[in-house]
């Protein structure tokens, strides 16, 4: 009888082991987002998304190619566009990169309504978070606002979500979401844990 209690614990544990690291997978992938550039990037930014709740992937159909397209469980749509720099602010080149894939989307026959933008930008990637300086350049920061888009730095977005997945915390989440949606126009700036 011991043995098979003790069995039973053992597996018991081996079980928590894996759940353990298979968080510990996840926490390690998100620090893509404080220093990684291109596909890694744009990768942990569709993880990010998904734990604040939205709905989020990559497409291409050939035609036209977005690093995101993006569902709010409040039933808003987003198109995302990722950027990493090395040693400098995220620039306009990338804002219209952004601007065409929105355009070229809207023109599309079964979508009947502009998605809103989003430009997720990892200046400075190569530094320490502490040591980071650099943002958007103001050309970039004045686009936005003309064209109301949502200006995410990743590293605010690995903050957020790294306390999502310690927590579990769905209701600061939705803060997170709800961040988004009324900050557009400028650079996000996301509740406090």
């Amino acid at each position: 009888m011991q043995i098979e209690n003790h069995k039973s614990e053992i597996l018991k544990k081996q079980k928590e082991i894996e759940n353990l690291k298979l968080k510990l997978d996840e926490q390690e992938s998100l620090k893509d987002l404080l220093f990684e550039t291109g596909k890694p990037l744009e990768n942990a930014v569709i993880k990010a998304l998904k734990i604040l709740n939205y709905q989020a992937e990559n497409y291409d159909d050939g035609k036209l190619e977005l690093d995101q397209i993006i569902y709010s469980p409040e039933g808003e749509r987003f198109i995302g566009e990722c950027e990493g720099k090395d040693n400098k602010d995220i620039d306009v080149s990338k804002f219209r990169q952004l601007l065409d894939g929105l355009n070229a989307d809207f023109e599309k026959e079964e979508v009947n309504e502009k998605a809103v933008g989003l430009l997720f930008g990892n200046p400075q990637r190569l530094l320490n978070p502490s040591e980071r300086t650099l943002t958007f350049t103001q050309k970039c920061m004045t686009g936005a606002k003309r064209e109301n888009i949502g200006l995410i730095k990743t590293e605010d977005l690995f903050l957020v979500c790294r306390h999502i997945l310690e927590n579990n915390d769905d209701k600061f989440a939705e803060k997170c979401r709800k961040a988004i949606s009324q900050q557009l126009g400028q650079i996000i700036k996301f509740p406090t844990p």
